[in-house]
């Protein structure tokens, strides 16, 4: 987590101007214990911003359009699935770990249900929210969408977080990929399905997980990209048999990726069903391999004020 937001400096670093600068670099051999206190600034000072660091590795000109700063333009991105059935030994591997986590809890909870918190905020966020903890359960209990409790909190309310640490419930969508959640308090954030923009920020909301068990939070991630995969293959809610089957989580899960297109078809049919067709949605379009994909915390500074970031 330290090296995801160093790097996300150096990104923050071109994205302000701030670049190389030796005098300002403390070459500190005494490491700091607090990574919340570290000074990410150094990162830029003593080796460069992003674009530096590019250009003198392989040369002015030479960055591709998605090595570039985002401002404003689609930012949806499945990251490549690459072989994700593998083999019959890969399935007896994975029914050897998945014996224990949230996933065989969630499976063998009376009733089948997934416990999915949502935090309230604004209309957009709550309704994708919504839907894609109905994602998640359709993903989870063969198809079954509806196999779904929710419990709603308030924006900054802690006890959103204190109840997905304490098992209360078992995801939180609708979160913003936060510093502090993420280095601090040792929770894991999915890949941002909804972007929203402020005055001078970027707010992207995911699902927060308990970072302890990181193979429910690969599941919950596998299942957001799921849903931006199927609109890069074309699969919709009515061919959700396009998807591929996934041996990562063991024979129980092959069709997860499936059942969650199922439900709610992929990224454009989510976001039409609740919205409709909106010409300009900014950040919330499929990034179709193209376009700038960069975007890094809301501020840092040299006193450490590293806030928000995806």
């Amino acid at each position: 987590d330290i090296v995801t937001w160093a790097i996300r400096a150096l990104i923050q670093g071109e994205m302000n101007g701030l670049m190389r600068n030796p005098q300002l670099c403390n070459n500190d051999t005494i490491l700091e214990s607090n990574s919340t206190r570290l000074n990410y600034d150094q990162s830029v000072y003593c080796v460069g911003n992003y674009g530096e660091i590019f250009n003198r590795r392989f040369g002015e000109n030479k960055r591709s359009s998605m090595n570039t700063i985002n401002k404003g333009s689609p930012m949806i991105y499945s990251t490549p699935l690459g072989n994700i059935f593998g083999t019959k030994n890969d399935f007896q591997v994975m029914e050897e770990v998945i014996d224990g986590g949230v996933l065989k809890l969630v499976k063998s909870r009376k009733g089948d249900v997934l416990r999915c918190g949502v935090v309230v905020s604004f209309d957009d966020v709550n309704i994708t929210s919504v839907d894609y903890c109905h994602v998640l359960a359709a993903a989870l209990f063969n198809g079954d969408f509806e196999a779904v409790e929710f419990l709603t909190f308030r924006e900054n309310d802690d006890v959103a977080y204190e109840s997905l640490s304490h098992g209360i419930i078992d995801a939180l969508a609708g979160a913003v990929v936060n510093f502090e959640g993420d280095v601090d308090r040792g929770f894991s954030y999915s890949t941002p399905y909804y972007y929203r923009d402020k005055e001078s920020s970027v707010d992207c909301y995911a699902f927060a997980t308990r970072g302890d068990d990181t193979l429910f939070s690969s599941f919950v991630n596998a299942m957001v990209i799921a849903t931006i995969h199927a609109q890069e293959i074309g699969a919709t809610r009515k061919t959700s048999t396009r998807m591929p089957l996934m041996s990562l989580f063991g024979n129980k899960f092959l069709w997860a990726m499936r059942d969650a297109v199922s439900y709610g078809g992929n990224y454009d049919e989510l976001y039409e069903n609740n919205f409709g067709s909106r010409f300009d949605r900014g950040r919330n379009e499929v990034n179709s391999h193209s376009g700038p994909q960069l975007l890094a915390p809301v501020k840092i500074s040299s006193s450490n004020d590293v806030d928000r970031g995806c």
